[in-house]
C-alpha cells in the first residue's frame, strides 16, 4: 500500500515538472476559456447526423448553457459513409464501418476571419443482421457513437485552440 502511495507521489510529481496542467481547470485561465468556447455560434446542421453532431458540441462548448453573446461562428461540413467490413464467402457482409468526417472552421463573427481550421475523422462499426430493424438500430447507434466522439474532439481542439490564444496574450 505504501508503494502504491508512493508511485502516485511520483507520477504526480513527474506530471507537473513536465508541464500538465488541466485544460479547463479552475481559475481565471479555465473560465476565460469556457467563455470563449461559451462565445461560438453553432448553427444547425442538416440531415440526423448533423442534429447528433450539433447536439454534442452544444454540450461541449456550453454545458451549463449561460446566455454569451456570439463572437464566434462555427462552419462544419460533414460526410458520412459506410463500407463492407466483415464478407462471408457467400458474398453476405456481417460488419460495416461507419466513417465520419467533419471539416470545420472557426470565424469571427465580425469579420468572417478563419481563426482555426481543422477536420476530425471518428469510425464506428457495427454488425449486419438478417433482421431489417435491428440492423437499422446498429446502425444509429453507430451514428450517435460517431456523432457524439466528433463533437467531443471538435470541442476540444477548440478548447486548446483557445487556451493557447490565451497563453500568447499573456
Amino acid at each position: 500500500m505504501a508503494s502504491r502511495r508512493l508511485v502516485l507521489l511520483g507520477l504526480g510529481a513527474a506530471l507537473g515538472a513536465c508541464g500538465f496542467r488541466p485544460l479547463l481547470r479552475q481559475g481565471k485561465e479555465g473560465a476565460a476559456v469556457r467563455t470563449e468556447l461559451a462565445a461560438v455560434e453553432v448553427p444547425l446542421l442538416n440531415g440526423r447526423v448533423g442534429y447528433l453532431v450539433r447536439d454534442s458540441l452544444l454540450e461541449q462548448l456550453n454545458p451549463a448553457g449561460p446566455a454569451v453573446p456570439s463572437r464566434y461562428l462555427l462552419q462544419i461540413s460533414l460526410r458520412r459513409r459506410s463500407a463492407a467490413l466483415g464478407i462471408q464467402l457467400n458474398n453476405t457482409v456481417t460488419r460495416y464501418n461507419l466513417t465520419l468526417i467533419a471539416r470545420f472552421s472557426l470565424l469571427d463573427s465580425a469579420d468572417r476571419r478563419v481563426l482555426y481550421e481543422s477536420v476530425v475523422r471518428r469510425v464506428a462499426s457495427y454488425n449486419a443482421s438478417r433482421a431489417p430493424y435491428s440492423e437499422l438500430a446498429a446502425e444509429r447507434d453507430a451514428e450517435q457513437r460517431a456523432a457524439r466522439e466528433v463533437g467531443t474532439d471538435i470541442g476540444s481542439q477548440l478548447a486548446v485552440y483557445f487556451a493557447r490564444q490565451q497563453e500568447e496574450a499573456a
